[in-house]
């Protein structure tokens, strides 16, 4: 698991490294490799990663080195022309032995360095037994001569690497000119909660493109202005609800509020939706000492006071109403709030006015239906 966490992590290290070198590249997450740099349609570099929670030694025999290669040589026996237009780099948190191939692949070497290197993966490819390593082993062996040349000249290894940990501290290293000494933590943890959201969205269409770098630059500085003025950063969420999310939260108050006055069912669905991201992130908000003393309360009380208005409004008349006509007024008194749209400092999302209108109702604060007082607080509902 680490070691997903640690590809999600580092390619968007990588990413911003690369968004000031090659401000064009397009980045991607398991299409090409693990990460990929792209300019228009054509692949540029291919990143393998290594995470070892107890880093070991990458020698001339190590599977970890050897699926690498034997996924680029088919590859490039693909393709010959690959290794001439791509870097394939190999970054682990593991160390190259020194006069070991992978010593000899480090950046920066001499040319020789890389010929002695295919001499050496070519005698272990020959005499190693190693069934896990066979048929990448296999596929080295079957490139004509000039291909595996090319192929080693084009490979760079970077051992050492940081580790998932030391990945997040050069992130606060490079973001520490956007934010205070004090936020810069919680920059990454608003930059990282986007970043996954994308890395969510390319798993999950693999033929559509990556992202720009630049794109990466566009949210640090967007979080930027928000952390530099005081305006609340606003976390990434999902803009549905679960169906497990659904039926969790039928017990709860404000569900039964809703169904109490006969709302429909894809209407309770954004409800819950709205409940669950406007209290993650007004808790988020308090946990990171972002609001203002008594900022969420006098927030509240605003609410509470539009809905007062609403509510004494529309139950005008209603002590003796059917049951009917009250469950009528119930779903005005909830379509009101629904689209209600109230500021929270800068945010203006409607979900977080109307979550927060299901946060105060499920704490029975408000309600729609008009006995919802004796309805809920005394248990009835």
């Amino acid at each position: 698991m680490l070691g997903y966490l640690y590809q999600c992590r580092y390619a968007l290290l990588a990413g911003l490294r690369a968004s000031k070198s090659k401000p064009s590249m397009i980045l991607s997450i398991e299409r090409f490799d693990d990460i990929a740099f792209e300019a228009g349609a054509d692949l540029k570099q291919a990143i393998q990663l290594k995470h070892h929670g107890k880093a070991g030694d990458l020698t001339d025999a190590s599977v970890d080195l050897w699926k690498t290669i034997g996924i680029w040589a088919g590859k490039c026996a693909a393709n010959p022309q690959l290794p001439f237009e791509v870097q394939f780099l190999i970054l682990t948190t593991g160390a190259a032995p020194e006069g070991s191939a992978a010593a000899l692949l480090r950046p920066g070497r001499a040319p020789t360095e890389a010929d002695k290197a295919c001499t050496l993966l070519v005698a272990v490819a020959t005499k190693s037994t190693n069934a896990i390593t066979g048929s990448a082993r296999k596929a080295f062996l079957a490139l004509q001569p000039e291909i595996r040349k090319s192929l080693c000249d084009a490979i760079q290894i970077f051992d050492n690497a940081p580790s998932i940990t030391n990945a997040r501290e050069e992130l606060e290293e490079i973001v520490a000119f956007a934010a205070t000494a004090e936020n810069v933590a919680t920059f990454v943890d608003y930059l990282e909660g986007w970043w996954f959201a994308e890395v969510v969205r390319m798993l999950s269409a693999p033929n559509e493109p990556g992202i720009a770098v630049t794109a990466m630059r566009t949210k640090i500085d967007e979080l930027r202005e928000a952390f530099k003025s005081g305006q609340l950063p606003m976390t990434e969420a999902s803009a549905e609800a679960t169906a497990d999310e659904v039926a969790d939260a039928d017990s709860r108050i404000f569900v039964r509020q809703i169904r109490a006055v006969g709302v429909s069912d894809p209407l309770v669905k954004i409800a819950v939706r709205d409940y669950y991201r406007a209290s993650a992130q007004r808790s988020r908000w308090a946990r990171e000492n972002l609001l203002l003393d008594g900022e969420a309360a006098l927030y509240d009380r605003e609410l509470v006071d539009r809905w007062n208005r609403q509510f004494e409004a529309n139950k005008e008349g209603l002590d003796t109403a059917s049951e009917t006509a009250k469950a009528e007024c119930g779903r005005k008194n909830f379509y009101w709030a629904n689209q209600l749209q109230v500021s929270f400092r800068n945010r203006s999302e409607i979900w977080l006015t109307t979550g927060s209108y299901q946060m105060l109702a499920d704490r029975v604060q408000v309600g729609w239906h008009p006995d919802f007082t004796d309805k809920f607080q005394s248990g009835e509902g």
